[in-house]
């Protein structure tokens, strides 16, 4: 199913030749700025939708129009698009108090022709699945309520990003921030905006992580620029969609890119700065230097219930040579990445030797685990337990697509053997494991390097 969300509103830019941050006020007058000079919308005949067998549902920010029979899940919408509000305005730090009063028109079409007649489509290139525009959001009927709500709030991020900041920015970073929110957990009648599903029954028809594994699994996965340079018509297939959701929700989760990535916004105002080129910016020098390692680590590993605080890289720092008589390295089996605080050399040869046994879950027993892993599971087509080594790269080398360079191409070290690198770089070691299952693992390897 495609998914294509389109909005026109052609503005002239601001510009902002004072450098440095942009405060919120800023930002905010730069939005009132281009509200004023928004045409009204044109009049929608209310009665002649009714005689369509169009439904009015009325909430404190949304008016509905639908044809769709009166059900639980299609008539606690306006509860839904109410409770999203106040969660907007934390996530851009805004004061709801000033958005109170805001609200819009939504069309939600199960048989398009009942709004034709209207005149309530006249706004509308070609409703496909969504649209918004101003105050006005359109959506057709989508294959699970699931799914209808997530279209619903990923709109209405859209016009709101709209009326409170006057642009939406490029599309990597509009949709990636409509897909972050819109993707949702809607429990006993509360909304969670950002919510990062724990499985795929949570979110039906949802396939964004999906798609980016299947793209890895391709060789089409994308690194950051890629994502950065995602045009328009791209948004065509879902997988535009997938890899912005991706990038916006690695950032969301992420500590080092949270605040910064949340931010953006503000900066929406700027005519003389690419908006990629300011998130870098304004990140700490050196989250910006690791922030394509974060990123790749992230989409080789992506799954429902990703675990962020545990596959987080803590240390980047350069390793130190082996010394003559070799070093030692405890790996802890419930954490990701972890560096080794050693440096090996291009073209030299070393040998691993690997012991210890640690656990890798609870359910329905303790599932115990030496460096050469378990058969019974595998993880990216190796068996879960394994020892893994990588190296990251020294700056200046080469960062080709080989096994042992790199978090996406590790090396499986096992109990041992001996290894050949490539290239200079920092040794890295991990026992792999679902990044969703490392809460319930213990214990470490000790691995020996000669």
């Amino acid at each position: 199913m495609r998914v294509v969300v389109c909005f026109f509103l052609i503005l002239t830019a601001i510009p902002l030749t004072v450098a440095g941050e942009i405060t919120l006020q800023e930002a905010e007058r730069y939005g009132e700025s281009i509200r004023a000079r928004w045409p009204k919308e044109p009049p929608i005949d209310e009665s002649v939708l009714l005689r369509q067998g169009v439904r009015r549902l009325e909430g404190k920010h949304s008016t509905i129009y639908t044809d769709l029979a009166s059900s639980p899940s299609v008539d606690e919408l306006p509860l839904v698009f109410y409770q999203m509000m106040p969660q907007l305005c934390e996530y851009f730090e805004l004061d709801p108090q000033k958005y109170d009063s805001w609200k819009v028109e939504v069309f939600l079409v199960g048989d398009i022709e009942k709004f034709d007649k209207s005149g309530a489509l006249d706004q509308v290139p070609q409703l496909r699945n969504g649209y918004a525009l101003r105050n006005r959001i359109w959506l057709r009927e989508q294959p699970s309520e699931y799914y209808r709500r997530h279209l619903l709030i990923h709109e209405g991020v859209h016009s709101f990003m709209g009326n409170v900041f006057g642009r939406w920015g490029p599309p990597w970073y509009r949709e990636g921030t409509a897909e972050l929110l819109g993707t949702h957990q809607w429990k006993d009648k509360k909304l969670t905006l950002g919510h990062l599903p724990q499985n795929a029954d949570e979110v039906p028809n949802w396939r964004r992580i999906l798609i980016v594994r299947n793209d890895f699994a391709k060789a089409a996965g994308r690194q950051t620029e890629d994502v950065f340079n995602l045009a328009p018509e791209d948004y065509d297939e879902n997988a535009a969609y997938a890899w912005s959701w991706a990038f916006a929700a690695f950032c969301e989760h992420h500590p080092r890119y949270r605040q910064t990535f949340r931010h953006l916004a503000r900066y929406l105002s700027r005519s003389d700065t690419k908006l990629s080129e300011q998130f870098v910016n304004l990140l700490d020098k050196a989250d910006a230097q690791r922030l394509e390692d974060d990123w790749i680590d992230f989409v080789t590993n992506i799954d429902f219930g990703y675990d962020f605080e545990r596959t987080r890289i803590d240390d980047f720092s350069s390793g130190k040579p082996l010394p003559k008589d070799g070093g030692t390295v405890s790996v802890r089996a419930d954490r990701g990445w972890q560096n080794s605080g050693f440096r090996l050399e291009k073209g030299q040869t070393y040998e691993f030797a690997a012991e210890g046994r640690f656990q890798l879950g609870r359910t329905p027993k303790i599932w115990w685990s030496e460096p050469n892993g378990i058969t019974v599971r595998y993880h990216r087509g190796v068996p879960i337990g394994v020892l893994l080594a990588t190296l990251l790269p020294d700056p200046g080398e080469s960062t080709e697509k080989v096994v042992g360079i790199g978090f996406a191409t590790p090396q499986i070290v096992g109990t041992g053997g001996t290894w050949t690198v490539e290239c200079s770089g920092t040794l890295f070691f991990r026992i792999n494991d679902f990044p969703s299952e490392l809460d319930d693992n213990e214990g470490t390897v000790t691995v020996q390097i000669r």
